[in-house]
């Protein structure tokens, strides 16, 4: 096994290689963008133009860390806003955020249009580990380009673990020099109530890698000193047969989930976020809500490197992700590694869950977080027992009515064009047609290395993605998972997704799937689940394609696949499975489990499927455990 210094050299190096590509192959377009701006007077030099520009009244140098960039920036911006500037930049170099704009959120580009931010390679600070870093928020055709982030103060720690015990399910540790101590996330709070509380997370490393068959762990707070107490959840890997498996020695590392990350674009339409390498993050590194026709292209989401050592995770999160997709998103040749969720994902998520139904045209509903459905919404209801999806109806009236921004998960009534079925309550109401649901959005050409907790792509509920050309490293949880569910994070099927030219090696395993087993069963898999967290009886995920990939050593399955109606599995190349028969399940009953236990002996099942063409696949289990022998066999 290589070790973690020589892993970590491959991170900068292969994101060395990304960064530059993009460099080279734009550096023209670029300059030339900038001197036409430059000739038009529309350029704001944040470093050399404020002063003389009328903007504030001192410029902004990099490099000094008592300087408080955000009111600079702030400025620089609205005075983009009124003056029609198309280029913001400044000097390379670093800029410290140690004041947020508002009570959540450092700085805010809100409803700009027709504007680059060039941040030339610079380095942003931010102070506090969970307010939101950059907001982008009702923009068009706005590019924030070169630059990486990072935080003051970590959003998580690294301490040593001394000693277990196993049925108290505690932790004694003693903090590593120049970290701090995990008793100072105590009294930790989140700036938005809607996001819920922070949560401690600890997972635990050794020799850079995590502990084989153990997962992330639920820290009871507040710390005592000295001591991680984990909470009673009953999963696998917090009961005393695997804790007694940790050593002294062991490095564990605790994370503050919550929040929001550095980078987040909502309701925005033309964004780009390119060039970019985000050190940490509490929340989702990069984020899309609700936006269309926007791309993140070259982002790097990894560690931070020091001198003498290195961060063994870079998000506490995913790393880039567009949820509530609109259509024409793309997530191109970037980078992720060492997340604690899903790498990359593109969803759909349901627009409100029924709460009850008044009359054949009323349906009371819940609202999911600030998801937003005018009058005039097309909305399809979905099963929460079976996953399948309805004809769509239109709403027409509702009371409350919508306020900017929603109540927060209210509660609303609304009335539709035409007579409904009966509905339950927990059905789904999910916004309806393609274009709604990430129509022509795709997640090519990037490279996933490294994933201890999640999946290295997720789509969910999405109608129109392609999954083309990306290289998936070690994951817990499935490498490429199209897995839609009717509870928790609930979402519509999935539709017309093409899966096609991945190469998948090594995923799940050594580490245990800590979301369940039923996003844990393929290294590429297509499972949609009910309420109670069953493979869907149904096909509610239709014209579903995967074709043309390589997957070598998976640790269960090479594909598996449920629930679906249409579709090709065709011409993959799979070599190695079922490399590890050790992981734990969980969240599924025995009747289940059995099943699984014979399907994660086979190259490629497919259950509970009509119309689907199943054709020309290649398997063949490998005796080699590495993959420079299964690599070379494996190209088609």
């Amino acid at each position: 096994m290589r070790s973690y210094q020589s892993i970590l050299l491959l991170f900068s190096v292969m994101a060395a290689l990304f960064l530059s590509v993009l460099t080279c192959s734009e550096a023209l377009a670029g300059d030339g963008a900038q001197g036409a701006a430059a000739l038009t007077g529309a350029t704001i030099n944040l470093s050399h133009d404020l002063i003389r520009m009328g903007i504030a009244s001192e410029n902004l140098a990099p490099d000094s860390p008592s300087t408080d960039a955000r009111p600079l920036f702030q400025a620089a911006l609205a005075y983009a806003r009124s003056h029609s500037v198309r280029l913001i930049t400044l000097d390379r170099g670093a800029y410290y955020f140690l004041t947020p704009q508002t009570a959540q959120i450092y700085l805010e580009f809100s409803q700009l249009s027709d504007l680059t931010v060039d941040l030339a390679d610079s380095t942003i600070h931010f102070a506090h580990p969970v307010l939101r870093g950059f907001v982008l928020s009702d923009c068009t055709t706005v590019t924030l380009t070169r630059f990486s982030t990072e935080f003051l103060n970590q959003p998580y720690t690294h301490v040593r673990l001394i000693s277990v015990d196993p049925l108290r399910r505690s932790i004694a540790y003693a903090p590593l020099p120049g970290w701090p101590d995990p008793v100072t996330f105590n009294g930790l709070t989140a700036p938005d109530s809607t996001t819920g509380p922070l949560e401690l997370w600890a997972m635990v490393f050794r020799n850079g890698d995590i502990v084989p068959a153990t997962s992330r762990m639920h820290v009871v707070q507040p710390v005592a000193d000295g001591v991680l107490d984990l909470m009673q959840d009953n999963t696998p890997w917090t009961q005393s047969a695997t804790l007694s498996t940790l050593n002294p020695g062991d490095i564990v590392v605790v994370t503050v989930r919550g929040g929001f990350g550095p980078i987040t674009v909502v309701g925005s339409d033309h964004v780009t976020i390119s060039d970019a390498t985000i050190h940490g993050s509490s929340a989702i590194a990069v984020l899309f809500i609700s936006s269309s026709h926007s791309v993140a292209d070259h982002v790097v989401v990894t560690p931070r490197h020091h001198a003498d050592n290195s961060d063994l995770i870079s998000s506490n999160a995913d790393g880039i992700h567009f949820s509530s997709t609109g259509p024409d998103n793309h997530i191109r040749r970037s980078f992720v590694t060492r997340t604690m969720d899903d790498a990359l994902a593109i969803d759909s998520r349901d627009l409100a869950t029924a709460v009850s139904q008044s009359g054949p045209r009323q349906l009371t509903v819940e609202r999911s977080a600030f998801l937003r459905f005018p009058n005039g919404t097309a909305v399809t209801f979905v099963d929460p027992v079976t996953s399948v999806e309805s004809s769509s109806a239109t709403i027409v009236m509702q009371t409350p009515t919508q306020t900017t921004p929603p109540v927060f998960n209210g509660q609303v009534t609304l009335t539709f064009d035409h007579d409904l079925p009966p509905l339950v309550a927990g059905t789904g109401m999910a916004v309806a047609g393609s274009p709604a649901r990430g129509a022509g959005s795709s997640i090519e050409d990037n490279v996933v290395l490294e994933v201890p907790f999640g999946r290295g792509v997720w789509i969910g509920g999405a109608d129109g993605v392609d999954v083309a050309r990306n290289q998936i490293g070690h994951t817990s949880n499935g490498g490429i998972a199209v897995t839609d569910s009717t509870i928790n994070f609930p979402t519509p099927p999935s539709h017309d997704i093409a899966i096609r030219d991945n190469l998948v090696r090594g995923s799940l395993g050594p580490m245990a799937s800590g979301s369940g087993t039923q996003i844990a069963v393929g290294a590429i898999m297509v499972a949609p689940t009910n309420n109670k967290g069953q493979f869907a009886g149904a096909t509610p995920d239709t014209n579903i394609s995967i074709e043309h990939n390589r997957v070598v050593n998976s640790g269960r399955s090479g594909i598996w696949v449920n629930g679906i109606d249409g579709g090709t599995i065709g011409d993959n190349i799979i070599i190695g499975w079922d490399r590890h028969p050790e992981l734990p399940f969980f969240g599924i009953n025995a009747q289940t489990r059995a099943q699984l236990q014979q399907d994660f002996k086979q190259p490629l099942v497919a259950h509970n499927v009509q119309d689907v063409e199943t054709r020309d696949n290649v398997t063949r289990q490998s005796t080699a455990t590495g993959s420079e022998e299964d690599l070379s066999s494996a190209q088609p």
